[in-house]
């Protein structure tokens, strides 16, 4: 998962503001800085539903999963070859440009999806699905 420090902190206070305090050693949820049992500062985070693990990483991908729907990259790439190059004109016919792309050259195509992906700033990575930037932003401000 590649995320911006900006947005990874939005992300990490959000996934704090969302899950409580657990104690392994109690094993119980604390609603303080320490545990009343033993003590302890050191805790797990649990997400009620979901599970406690160490850690907000699994916190925060389980939010992007529940909250934000992955693209279609393929399809995505194809659409904005359509909405930003000229029609493909052969002969008098004139064709989309995403749909020449990908049915002329899948090798090409494929390498402009990669590339359209590899834009850190607009689509990040969870489990293998590619999610808008935006859509993960959006997410923030209804949780928060």
């Amino acid at each position: 998962m590649t995320i911006t420090d900006e947005l990874k902190d939005k992300l990490t206070a959000l996934a704090f503001d969302v899950t409580d305090n657990f104690c392994y050693g109690c094993y119980r949820v604390v609603k303080a800085d320490h545990c009343p049992g033993c003590h302890s500062d050191d805790f797990m985070r649990h997400l009620d539903g979901v599970g406690v693990e160490y850690g907000t990483d699994w916190v925060i991908e389980h939010l992007i999963k529940e909250h934000c729907s992955p693209i279609d990259a393929e399809e995505q790439f194809e659409e904005l070859l359509s909405e930003t190059c000229e029609t493909v004109k052969i002969g008098s016919l004139e064709y989309d440009p995403g749909y020449v792309l990908r049915n002329i050259d899948p090798v090409a195509f494929r390498c402009g999806v990669s590339d359209m992906l590899a834009d850190d700033e607009q689509y990040i990575e969870v489990d293998g699905q590619y999610y808008q930037v935006y859509d993960i932003e959006t997410m923030i401000e209804e949780l928060s």
